[in-house]
């Protein structure tokens, strides 16, 4: 089946929301999650040795935000990564996993360092144009990389400097780990926009 026969094919899909609505949704919530990530270091360094003012900072509006606007940017990308995928299927480039696994590869241990990428991998290549798709997926990479990176380096840093393990996701504790959190935010924002734009959006 060719990508020509996407649109009709289409219509019977499920879909939550439209995939270029999810994307414009999702082109704000990974900025709002790196800027709230950024706040989380800004503000303890501004206040310095002022220990009430970190404290506050640890566990007051900032940190309840964050929480907030990482779980909703989940939701929303679970269902643009379902919907996008979906869509795929419908290209002329063959997809390796069943749909299934657009949210069971996320929560599989070990199977999570890859599955997700060869979906997006996947995803990516059934939005560009036909003469492009044998070449690598440079931009999922680079994504998946920084993500895997931030994965390493946040809990890692997090923890050297708490002493303890939490039991909510891990923010940056340093700029180390916040560049790996946003260049993996920059990368995914761009992943988004490209395949909503593309054939698969529309």
């Amino acid at each position: 089946m060719t990508d020509a026969t996407a649109g009709p094919e289409l219509r019977g899909e499920p879909e939550y929301w439209p995939l270029r609505t999810t994307g414009h949704v999702l082109s704000v919530l990974p900025a709002g999650s790196v800027a709230l990530a950024a706040a989380r270091l800004v503000v303890p360094a501004l206040t310095s040795g002022d220990w009430p003012a970190r404290t506050a900072t640890d566990e007051g509006p900032v940190v309840v935000t964050s929480r907030v606007v990482l779980a909703v940017t989940v939701i929303v990308f679970l269902i643009w990564f379902r919907n996008a995928r979906a869509r795929a299927e419908y290209s002329s480039w063959r997809q390796r996993r069943a749909r299934a696994w657009v949210f069971r590869g996320w929560i599989i241990p070990i199977g999570n360092l890859w599955i997700p990428f060869q979906l997006t991998g996947g995803i990516w290549r059934a939005g560009r144009p036909p003469g492009r798709r044998d070449r690598v997926a440079w931009l999922p990479a680079l994504w998946w990389t920084s993500w895997l990176l931030t994965g390493v380096l946040v809990p890692l840093r997090a923890r050297q400097r708490s002493g303890r393990v939490s039991s909510y996701p891990e923010f940056p504790r340093d700029w180390l780990g916040f560049g790996a959190c946003a260049l993996a935010g920059v990368l995914l924002i761009a992943i988004i926009r490209a395949v909503s734009r593309g054939p698969a959006g529309t």
